[in-house]
């Protein structure tokens, strides 16, 4: 880019070449660094490729319609299973414990028992079921307290939520023994367990706690914060990059299960303002291993259901962004149809990580992660970039004779691109334009090896003109086609016409 005005008639070009800097929603369109986006969506960045974004995934039904909403899935040691309100199903559907209380929100362990084997544990704040087959259920067994909330951890089964601020843990490798004397009590309601590092996390709703111990007399509480707390146990995901929660703040990260940041605050907070606080407690997550990133499930305030992914990249550090907000990743949103989830979980398929979610409404599915459509709806994707001045300030008039628009395709896209003059907040004119990707593009030669040469995936620039005095632009790109068309970026020339 141009940074300096030398003489009139000047010129200049601006590149959005990088777009990979995520939605920064904290600053005004004009402030964001050049390589984020004042607005997006269902786009995510292509790891494999350097500055390009890519159409999310879509959805395709993996299980025959279920009568009632879906509140889990879980990789268990013996099956992998979903369940609905009062249901514990396989992932093909099928009814494998039909005698459940409704409830919305289960949770899962798996547990070593000495004398019964590796158990999958099922609980819900009504009944405690487990397993030794996947297909067979019967009750935990022990009369144990109606947890809504359980882990594993070292060699006991750890249960909370069924009294405010009590946790009981089992006889060792014995899950039917529940002895009164193993429980350790602190003054706030339980939200959730998880083993992380040495010890057991226990959440709740304002504060956690460290609880390490390899004896079963000897468990204590290591280390508390009280800054802040989990919302819902079904956001807590262990990940690579450290522990990811859902608090009455928004998403938590902590990166050692010790200090804590709100990333999600620093970077879109105006996201979290359109969230309907009420339904935190159903906010469902998953680490996806193909991207690296997180994934959280919650409601915009004009919902009833779980209709806004939010995507956090922790590694897509922004360098193009100065000062202590640099060391955050990039933030994404989806919507439509495969972002209206009532449950998630990854489960594990001939050494594969696959992406299970369940359906919102009285009449819901259970779909994999997966193709270029939400269950043959398309996906409406669109992104929109800083208000630019082209680095030569927003009081010099310029004038734009052309913009390329640069795209890597996997087909034949209709796109739709608009601008934005000045401040003004209404699109000033748009085109519509037919992309057709190109077929030989290494050395114009097809006949070599057409599955390579050939296949399509060459960059294609779009120009179009626009004789249009300026200080001020932001650009619109909308794809509402069923590929996953990948976008490179922007070019803008013109010349200076008045300093």
């Amino acid at each position: 880019m141009a940074v300096e005005i030398s003489s009139l008639q000047q010129a200049y070009r601006s590149r959005f070449l990088d777009l990979r800097g995520g939605l920064n929603n904290s600053l005004v369109d004009e402030m964001i660094a050049d390589n984020e986006l004042s607005d997006v969506r269902n786009l995510l960045p292509d790891i494999h490729q350097s500055g390009v974004l890519i159409k999310r995934e879509g959805i395709v039904k993996k299980s025959s319609q279920m009568s009632e909403a879906i509140s889990s899935v879980f990789c268990g040691k013996n099956a992998d299973y979903f369940t609905t309100l009062t249901t514990i199903r396989s992932l093909s559907g099928s009814s494998l414990d039909a005698s459940l209380t409704s409830k919305t929100a289960p949770d899962w362990a798996s547990f070593d028992d000495a004398s019964l084997g590796m158990l999958d544990v099922f609980v819900n704040g009504a009944e405690e079921r487990r397993t030794t087959d996947g297909s067979s259920w019967a009750d935990v067994g022990g009369s144990p307290p109606n947890f809504k909330y359980i882990s594993s951890y070292n060699r006991f089964l750890f249960g909370g939520g069924h009294d405010t601020g009590h946790l009981r843990w089992s006889a060792v490798e014995n899950s039917a023994s529940w002895p009164a004397i193993n429980e350790i009590i602190v003054n706030d309601d339980i939200t959730g367990l998880v083993w992380y590092g040495r010890s057991l996390i226990m959440f709740c709703e304002n504060s956690f706690h460290h609880i390490t111990g390899t004896d079963e007399n000897g468990m204590s509480i290591t280390h508390s914060n009280t800054e802040v707390g989990c919302a819902s146990h079904r956001s807590i995901v262990v990940t690579p990059f450290g522990l990811f929660w859902w608090s009455n703040r928004g998403m938590i990260w902590s990166p050692d299960g010790f200090k804590v940041s709100n990333p999600m605050l620093s970077v879109i907070p105006q996201t979290y303002a359109s969230l309907k606080e009420s339904r935190f407690s159903l906010v469902h997550g998953i680490f996806n291993p193909r991207l690296n990133c997180v994934s959280m499930w919650a409601t915009t305030s004009s919902a009833s259901t779980e209709d806004m992914r939010i995507d956090y990249f922790p590694e897509e550090i922004n360098s193009q962004r100065e000062g202590g907000s640099s060391r955050y990743g990039s933030f994404w949103l989806s919507n439509g149809d495969g972002a209206e989830m009532a449950a998630s979980g990854i489960v594990t398929e001939s050494g594969e990580d696959v992406i299970y979610v369940g359906g919102t409404g009285s009449a819901p599915y259970l779909y994999t992660q997966t193709g270029e459509n939400d269950d043959g709806t398309t996906i409406l994707a669109y992104l929109e970039t800083k208000r630019e001045t082209a680095q030569l300030g927003e009081d010099i008039t310029k004038r734009v004779k052309n913009i390329d628009l640069l795209f890597i395709l996997s087909g034949a896209s209709s796109l739709s691109y608009g601008i934005y003059v000045d401040d003004g907040m209404d699109i000033e004119q748009s085109w519509d334009f037919t992309l057709t990707s190109i077929g030989s593009f290494i050395l114009d030669v097809s006949a070599l090896d057409s599955a390579v040469l050939g296949s399509g995936k060459g960059p294609v620039r779009q120009r179009v003109g626009y004789n249009r005095k300026w200080r001020k632009l932001k650009h619109r790109l909308f794809d509402s086609t069923a590929f996953q068309t990948r976008f490179r970026g922007l070019i803008n020339t013109g010349k200076v016409i008045h300093g």
